[in-house]
């Protein structure tokens, strides 16, 4: 290497590799795509140590905040009441945490300065936010604040903390009893109970965000490898070493990747010091977990930096014709990627029964291996593939005389990398699209059936339970309703069937006449009873009786009173008025509930669980289709460059439309069907036992997308050959 050693060497090697970055062919799309990619990387890498700092700051505040019962610690003096109840807001479920101060200097729960006076609510701010048209905030008593940010899990947790008015309540017993806050081993109230795991949750990261920036990153660096790679054969000719050529590839890739580090650590800073409302999804993230963790956050953003310029390193060639990263020989090809790709679909196909899956979590996170796994390795099959096909087509072409095939044929066969890379984001974006929909699609009959009855009735047939109340406490209720909505009791005695009673004016209020006193079968009219029937007794066919609501019913053993209050679907302020009521009138803890509640609740949870998938699926599929964008241009170059010369030998531009049709557009429609077959099988699991529906007409849609994208890219290339062969001069390259 000339008589340049030591540190003026490696400034001199890097500085090349600046300039390099810096001007030649395709030099401005690398920048760019290398750019993108390392932002999209340090998110991702980001957006996973951020997972964690949020799951450490929840199970932090709830430990802290858990209540320590006696009957757990039985040693210590008990010095408040603690009963756990729950309630919704726009359908979705809440805890509700009724608490009774027994000593006058017992500590509040974490988040609250001071206990709440009797008849008095402490709310979280995103439930008094998200339950303002439905007036929670006086559902429960007066309202006496806000739970700081110490007292929840997270900023867009639902939660509140309630003081009965009666001081000594006949619904406390000892096992409510609590000696103060602060379990290591909690059990989950607010949030916590419908929490997703956070292993699960960073692999879906992982798969959904990290593979496809992976795929971008190594498209990016291999766009313009031609140029470097005729300048490493160069440094090889010249006596250069692996240190060498490591020099001049960092120094190229050194300012995009520095740039696009900035770039995507910036939402990363912001996330620390603001309370971030994440889209499609109704959390939000705490900006002071995030900053506990920041040094941690930017070492991984750096990780994902250092690990590019890495890459940037790996994925060039030592020696070859400046078209392909390091290429196997078709045997080790087909071998190894064939071996990984198999092991891929083992690992997705057991979700819930797999010999590495002995629960839930590692399930999810072994499907998730499993799926990155196979679509990382498929790309590299289809080129092998393609390959076979290559030289069988230039064999064929040679006897037929047909140059477009001759050319595509030998490219095909030579250059497998080539065509792994321009696939690969075909294969992967098939695997996003395929993956969101079926998450977005899971689902329960039950849960399906449930949200069809909301979405048909609403609030207007609410379901009222609570312990056995005095008959005053019923006509106090049932005043409050006022003659607009009908208020019944549903009793269900031992092996009785269940009756909907009410007085007269009720069955005026749904239109229907007064039955006899004697209970009957109400078999047609109103869809509100018939589907009371169906999901409070089992059974559309109702019977019905009028007379006074009783006070008194048996349920699991245990007395109360069941109510069903029914409105007009119009209702606005039903949903808020009968809880109220309820509160104020019913006890201690009275439920109240939509049809279907439970179930409901069950849908509502996939829906969230839909929209983190879809929000983690989007930002994939952009990184698919800027991968897929990126990797057709940088060929696109490539191609025109090196057929324009045909041009002059063939006399006839129809020889550049039939190459490009079988170099770029036989490879990515391969890519789109095997992409929708695999898909399909990796679906399989959560179809069989995920709850998910698998969509054909999706499958449809994306192979003859798929097809379509790749007749215009063939045509696209061939017409830019066309272009480039009219204008193409001899040069001494």
């Amino acid at each position: 290497m000339g008589r340049l050693s030591g540190r003026g060497l490696t400034r001199q090697l890097t500085t090349m590799g600046l300039r390099a970055s810096k001007g030649g062919p395709g030099h401005r799309l690398r920048s760019l795509a290398l750019i993108l990619a390392t932002a999209f990387l340090c998110c991702a890498v980001g957006t996973v140590v951020i997972t964690m700092a949020a799951d450490s700051a929840e199970q932090s505040h709830a430990q802290a905040r858990a209540p320590r019962f006696t009957g757990k610690f039985p040693g210590e003096r008990a010095v408040a009441h603690w009963r756990e109840s729950g309630d919704t807001v726009g359908g979705l479920q809440h805890s509700v945490i009724f608490v009774e101060p027994l000593t006058p200097g017992a500590s509040p729960p974490p988040g609250l300065s001071a206990w709440p006076r009797p008849g008095e609510a402490v709310l979280s701010p995103a439930l008094a936010a998200a339950g303002q048209r439905e007036g929670v905030s006086e559902r429960y008593g007066r309202d006496a604040g806000r739970i700081s940010a110490e007292g929840l899990t997270s900023p867009s947790e639902r939660l509140a903390y309630v003081r009965p008015m009666a001081g000594k309540s006949p619904e406390w017993d000892e096992t409510m009893e609590i000696s103060g806050f602060g379990d290591p081993d909690p059990t989950p109230f607010g949030d916590s109970i419908s929490v997703v795991d956070a292993d699960a949750f960073m692999a879906a990261v992982l798969g959904f965000l990290g593979l496809p920036a992976a795929v971008l990153t190594v498209v990016a660096l291999r766009c313009g490898s031609a140029a470097r790679d005729r300048r490493t054969a160069l440094l090889d000719a010249l006596g250069g070493t692996w240190r060498h050529r490591a020099l001049v590839c960092v120094g190229e890739a050194l300012g995009p990747v520095v740039a696009g580090a900035s770039i995507g650590t910036v939402p990363l800073l912001v996330a620390a010091y603001t309370d971030v409302a994440i889209p499609l999804t109704d959390y939000t993230l705490s900006a002071a977990a995030v900053r506990d963790w920041l040094p941690a956050v930017l070492l991984g953003a750096g990780g994902a930096a250092a690990a590019v310029l890495l890459a940037s390193v790996l994925l060039h060639r030592r020696r070859g014709d400046g078209r392909s990263p390091r290429t196997l020989t078709e045997g080790r090809v087909k071998r190894r990627y064939a071996l990984l790709c198999a092991l891929g679909l083992v690992m997705a196909m057991p979700v819930d029964l797999g010999p590495l899956a002995p629960d839930y979590r590692v399930s999810i996170v072994q499907y998730a291996i499993g799926i990155a796994l196979t679509l990382a390795t498929l790309p590299a099959l289809i080129a092998w593939a393609m390959t076979a096909l290559g030289r069988r087509l230039a064999d064929r072409s040679l006897t037929k005389r047909y140059p477009g095939g001759l050319i595509a044929g030998r490219w095909l066969h030579a250059h497998p990398g080539v065509v792994a890379r321009l696939v690969v984001a075909v294969v992967v974006g098939l695997g996003l699209v395929s993956q969101v929909q079926l998450w977005v699609s899971r689902t329960t009959v039950a849960a399906t059936e449930a949200r069809q009855t909301f979405d048909a009735l609403g609030n207007s047939v609410l379901v009222v339970r609570s312990r056995v109340q005095p008959t005053s406490h019923i006509k106090a209720f049932q005043e409050d309703m006022g003659p607009e909505r009908a208020v019944f009791a549903l009793l269900q005695d031992r092996q009785e069937p269940a009756v909907l009673t009410g007085p007269c004016a009720s069955w005026k209020a749904v239109q229907r006449p007064c039955p006899p006193a004697r209970s009957t079968v109400l078999r047609a009219g109103d869809r509100r009873l018939s589907e009371l029937g169906l999901w409070e007794t089992g059974t559309p066919e109702l019977r019905v009786a009028t007379g006074d609501i009783p006070t008194a019913g048996k349920r699991g053993g245990v007395a109360e009173v069941r109510l069903v209050v029914i409105s007009d679907p119009g209702d606005a302020s039903a949903a808020g008025t009968v809880r109220e009521a309820a509160y104020r009138h019913l006890g201690t803890a009275p439920l109240v509930n939509v049809l279907a509640g439970a179930q409901l609740g069950g849908a509502l949870l996939d829906e969230t669980i839909a929209d983190w998938v879809t929000l983690l699926g989007l930002g994939g599929m952009l990184m698919a289709v800027l991968a897929a964008a990126f990797s057709a241009l940088a060929e696109f170059q490539v191609f025109g460059s090196r057929l324009a010369p045909v041009g002059v030998l063939a006399g006839d531009t129809r020889v550049f439309r039939s190459t490009a049709l079988w170099y770029l557009s036989v490879p990515i429609g391969v890519a789109g069907v095997a992409g929708a077959v695999v898909s399909a099988v990796l679906g399989y699991p959560m179809v069989t036992t995920g709850g998910a529906r698998w969509a054909p007409e999706l499958t449809a849609v994306t192979v003859v997308g798929s097809t379509l994208l790749a007749v215009c890219v063939g045509l696209a290339g061939g017409q830019g050959v066309v272009a480039r062969a009219r204008s193409w001069r001899p040069g001494a390259d």
